[in-house]
Formats: structure tokens, C-alpha cells, sequence
């Protein structure tokens, strides 16, 4: 990577630009399940007429006995990447046996440029940050409104079939003892049939704030038990109020995207997100 007159962007210069590229690989081969790849950056190989080259950012791996081996040339240009650029990579990639090139830059390419790597196979790439443009026709800010309605359990009242009160010889004094997630309604079976907080979350709430309402919930032939206790019931009761709160969370999708790769051919973009996944 140099600037030798073609210029160079404030985004990244030189090996800075090789490590965000080789950054945006690592990202790219996760996310198609490459996990045994290594990106490596600026590394020499040799070529059959025995000339070393510099490679800025290199990958090889196996797959079914074959070896893939990707090299990518990283010029940080603000300007259109000129054919000579391209030809002078193309030489490399015939010199080292079975090498596949991927040429990355900030702006474009001239036409002469693109002509080439489409007779010759070497992908056109553009990676970079995010601009403005890159967000025309596509959704960029998403603002996601919650609405949470929570019920509250104020009073709660087992109701007793009337054979089990009728056989009482003296008063009933109920200690109820369980977690929110505890089963303590079973059915003839003694099969769980319900937590505290399930009987909390099955309260109609229609969808509005109120107080002081009640509901009977249906529960014939079965049990409650306690901590120390167990009985027959036919049902529970119970009176509750509910509470309705409202958020908003707003997503801007340059806080997401960190990088833009852009393939030329295609005119396909892949977003890399900022926690180094692409989508």
C-alpha cells in the first residue's frame, strides 16, 4: 500500500487501510461459516519466477481436500482506481500457482479498470464507511415502540368445594408458601397444571390501566399446595389491577453499520455491522 500521486483518503492510509479491510474479511468468512480461516495482513509469497511478493491482506483454507487461497490488494484512493492498478495485481496473481485476487478501494474504478478484472476474474470491491448515499432506498433508523402491560395480583383467594368445607370441624387457616415460578395448582394426577406467575400472566387486561378488578380462575377436581399444606379446590380467586407503560428505542443505522462492502460487478452491498457480523 503507497500513495504515489493517485491520493490518498483521510479515512485510512497505507497499512491502516490493509487492517480495517482485513477487519471486514474476517467479519465477511465468519458469517458464510469459515471458522477455521486465518486473515492474515501484510505477509511475502513467492511466485514461480521465484519473485517474492507483498500481499496486504491473504487467507487460505481447506474445504473437501482443496485449498482456497484469496489475496486482496487494499488501495485507499479518493479517486477512481486506474487500469494500470489492476494489471500490475493481475501479475501477481498468475505468478503465485492457484491465487484468487480481490482488488478493495475507497471510491471506484475507471472503466478500463473494470473491463480487465471481469475478462481476468479479480473482484472489484469498495470498502469503506458508511456515506449518506449508501442509505438511498433502504430503511437506516428504525425506532422500535414498546407498550408493556403488566398485571399486579392484589388480593388471592383459593375457593374451597363446599364437601371439603362442610367436613371442617374447625377454623381453616391457609399459609401460603411458594416462588413465583413454583407449580402449585395439580391436577387428579398430580400433574402440575399452574405457577403463581402463570395464573398472574393469564389475567385479561384489555389492554388498559384499571384497578380493583377481579377474576375467578377455574380449577374443579384439582389441588393447591403450600410449603406444608395441601387442599382440594375448585378454582382461585383473585382481585388485581393493571398498569400499561410505554417506551421507544431508536436505532440509527450508522450506530450499526461500521463498514460498507460494495461489489462493483454486482452493484451488491454488505453491511458490516459493529459488532463485526455482516448483514
Amino acid at each position: 500500500m503507497d500513495d504515489d500521486g493517485d491520493g490518498t483518503s483521510s479515512v485510512a492510509k497505507g497499512a491502516e487501510y490493509e487492517r480495517f479491510v482485513k477487519g471486514v474479511y474476517e467479519a465477511l468468512l465468519k458469517a458464510e461459516g469459515v471458522e477455521t480461516v486465518s486473515v492474515k495482513h501484510n505477509i511475502t509469497l513467492k511466485g514461480k519466477s521465484g519473485c517474492e511478493h507483498q500481499i496486504d491482506v491473504y487467507w487460505e483454507f481447506k474445504l473437501a481436500e482443496q485449498t482456497y487461497k484469496t489475496a486482496i490488494e487494499c488501495k485507499a484512493f479518493n479517486k477512481s482506481v486506474p487500469i494500470g492498478r489492476v494489471r500490475d495485481f493481475y501479475g501477481v496473481l498468475i505468478d503465485v500457482p492457484n491465487l484468487n485476487g480481490i482488488f478493495a478501494t475507497l471510491v471506484g474504478y475507471q472503466s478500463g479498470a473494470k473491463t480487465y478484472a471481469e475478462h481476468y476474474g479479480i473482484a472489484l470491491k469498495e470498502v469503506r464507511l458508511p456515506t449518506p448515499k449508501d442509505w438511498v432506498g433502504k430503511i437506516k433508523d428504525v425506532t422500535i415502540n414498546f407498550i408493556i402491560i403488566e398485571p399486579s395480583i392484589d388480593e388471592f383467594s383459593p375457593i374451597f368445594g363446599p364437601s371439603f368445607l362442610s367436613a371442617l370441624t374447625e377454623p381453616l387457616r391457609v399459609q401460603l408458601g411458594f416462588g413465583n415460578h413454583d407449580p402449585f395448582i395439580f391436577d387428579s394426577g398430580g400433574n402440575a397444571v399452574s405457577t403463581y406467575e402463570q395464573l398472574r400472566l393469564g389475567l385479561p387486561t384489555a389492554g388498559a390501566p384499571f384497578a380493583d378488578h377481579e377474576h375467578t380462575f377455574a380449577f374443579p377436581g384439582h389441588t393447591m399446595r403450600t410449603s406444608k399444606q395441601e387442599f382440594p379446590i375448585e378454582g382461585i380467586k383473585v382481585k388485581y389491577s393493571v398498569r400499561v407503560m410505554t417506551d421507544a428505542v431508536h436505532i440509527a443505522g450508522e450506530k450499526i453499520a461500521q463498514a460498507i462492502v460494495r461489489d462493483v460487478q454486482t452493484g451488491e452491498y454488505t453491511f458490516i455491522k459493529n459488532d463485526r457480523t455482516a448483514g
